[in-house]
């Protein structure tokens, strides 16, 4: 039998990650959650924060930051849902950069719902590209 657990972190607009890890660190509501295989099932709040991955050698694997969301374990499965999320790469650095600059845009809108829905996101990309930097 595997000692890896399968991780799938879902935002309403892609799957973004799904693999195979040993280790899945997350930011729980109360604190940080240490999930490897055959966890005791729970259901969790997530807190903005960072889930970190690691390989079977204890080795971070990668790093996405997620802004809030919920959790589910089982003894086989990690399945995070969350609003937002982002892989910490310092290749994403240009991408996030600009996102920025649309949602900045975006901020003074007329509609109060897009006005708001910038403003979080834009929040959310700061936190993401200043653990970048």
């Amino acid at each position: 039998m595997s000692d890896l657990t399968n991780i799938d972190l879902v935002t309403p607009l892609q799957l973004l990650v799904s693999k195979e890890v040993k280790m899945a660190v997350m930011p729980g509501a109360d604190g940080d959650l240490g999930i490897m295989v055959k966890h005791t099932p729970l259901m969790t709040l997530l807190r903005r924060g960072f889930v970190k991955l690691y390989d079977d050698g204890n080795n971070l694997i990668e790093e996405i930051a997620v802004d809030g969301g919920v959790a589910e374990v089982n003894e086989k499965n990690i399945t995070i849902l969350c609003e937002r999320a982002e892989t910490i790469n310092a290749a994403n650095k240009q991408l996030i950069e600009e996102k920025i600059k649309n949602c900045q845009k975006q901020i003074n809108d007329n509609d109060d719902t897009i006005s708001s829905s910038a403003k979080k996101e834009s929040e959310f990309l700061t936190f993401v590209l200043n653990k970048i930097n």
